[in-house]
């Protein structure tokens, strides 16, 4: 009787072991609300001809993966293609709501290349063109659909957030990473 019970329990482990593959291999998705979230009236879509202007607005310094990069205006690809981008008509760094930078991980200039390694608690400086700086500190990090838009919405707190495509060669997902002000390390 032992005999026959021995190819069920090879079967059987070699399905878990599969599910176990399965799941490890897959991305996890978001479970983040954004029932808070709206886009703000200034956000443009990306076909919108503001969003292609790639003009220098700032600086962004990520030092936990050795990240020092201008920062232009506009979520075209033609501005992405350029380094970190800015998606026109969301929040001005500093300001009240998202600020929403997005750049390439592994084509072009390839500026968050390494933004699946930041950690929560993580610094960002970003410096304005009139030399004002702000410091985020990482909050979270988590994947969404390339549909999934709502990540440029406003939010009620500053906030910033920064996407690119994931995992690195492939834009089948977004790796999202969010930041939150840190008020005592603004310098204006």
């Amino acid at each position: 009787m032992h005999t026959h019970m021995r190819p069920i329990r090879l079967l059987l482990r070699f399905a878990l072991l599969g599910m176990l593959v399965i799941a490890w291999a897959s991305p996890a998705t978001a479970v983040v609300r954004s029932e808070n979230l709206i886009p703000n009236a200034a956000r443009q879509p990306v076909f919108h001809r503001s969003q292609s202007a790639a003009t220098e607005i700032g600086n962004l310094r990520i030092p936990a993966i050795s990240l020092d990069e201008t920062v232009r205006s506009g979520g075209a690809m033609s501005a992405i293609d350029q380094g970190a981008a800015h998606w026109a008509g969301t929040s001005a760094p500093g300001g009240s709501g998202n600020v929403g930078l997005a750049g390439h991980r592994s084509t072009k200039t390839q500026p968050f290349e390494d933004l699946d390694l930041l950690r929560r608690g993580d610094l960002i400086d970003m410096t304005d063109m009139d030399g004002s700086e702000i410091m985020y500190r990482v909050s979270d990090s988590y994947i969404v659909d390339p549909t999934d838009l709502w990540i440029t919405y406003d939010s009620p707190e500053a906030s910033l957030t920064m996407f690119a495509c994931h995992p690195k060669g492939s834009a089948r997902y977004r790796i999202v990473v969010t930041a939150e002000p840190v008020a005592d390390l603004w310098i204006g």
